[in-house]
């Protein structure tokens, strides 16, 4: 029997690697395999910082402001020109993170006597609202003191896509001033934040029922017309009867 030559057995070595090649060709020997996708870093940034939101419902106000990072001096006038203010309890801003991410940590600068619900989504893009799923409620922290006040919670971690904040529960006043989401609390906790001049709180009664351009003052302002009206209606009486 013949035996194949040298030669040929190395020519046919070479065809069966180079057959082979085209396989291991997808895979940097050095990373993972193309087109894995990497598991975002758990860090200390706020995730929505400078973000727009991807939603938003009966809102006023330049929604920017809710991230630009700056915050007005705790007991701040509830409408300030640093917030933007929620219409009716149902308003809401929703943010788009990009992909799923980690998030334990809020912080929230608000009105003080109202409670605002953080929602969380996994998405896929555009989430119907069935899929928006309670994380945290904020709690009113009016025994601090009226105005806007900062809030800084914690909570398990809980992966979403889209954070919404909103749905407020209080006196019918809603404002927000910043919101920051954090997948590992920074250090200090809460952050500072640039400080911008706001006019601080008067306290006061609110209506029942705010209607139009509303201020937590219109209750003095409707009493004192009321016994206007009540004084001219009875010197119109006393004309009369004269």
């Amino acid at each position: 029997m013949r035996v194949p030559s040298k030669i040929a057995v190395l020519t046919l070595v070479g065809l069966s690697w180079a057959l082979g090649a085209p396989a291991a060709a997808t895979r940097d020997p050095a990373g993972p395999v193309v087109g894995s996708a990497a598991t975002p870093a758990c860090g200390v940034e706020n995730l929505i910082a400078g973000k727009k939101p991807s939603a938003s419902q009966e809102i006023r106000g330049d929604v920017a402001l809710i991230t630009d990072g700056a915050v007005a001096a705790e007991g701040a006038q509830w409408d300030a020109p640093v917030v933007v203010t929620l219409e009716t309890g149902t308003g809401f801003v929703t943010y788009d993170l990009g992909q799923p991410r980690s998030i334990s940590a809020l912080v929230l600068q608000a009105d003080a006597n109202d409670t605002y619900q953080v929602q969380g989504s996994p998405g896929p893009a555009e989430p119907a609202p069935a899929t928006f799923k309670s994380i945290v409620e904020i709690q009113n922290v009016i025994d601090r003191g009226h105005g806007l006040r900062t809030r800084a919670v914690e909570f398990p971690p809980v992966t979403v896509r889209y954070l919404r904040v909103g749905q407020a529960n209080g006196d019918g006043f809603y404002s927000i001033s910043e919101l920051a989401a954090y997948c590992k609390k920074p250090a200090p906790f809460p952050p500072a934040f640039r400080i911008v001049d706001a006019p601080q709180a008067q306290v006061g009664e609110a209506p029942a029922t705010p209607a139009g351009p509303r201020s937590k003052h219109d209750g003095g302002s409707i009493l004192i017309l009321v016994l206007a009206a009540a004084a001219l209606a009875w010197l119109a009486y006393r004309t009369v009867t004269r």
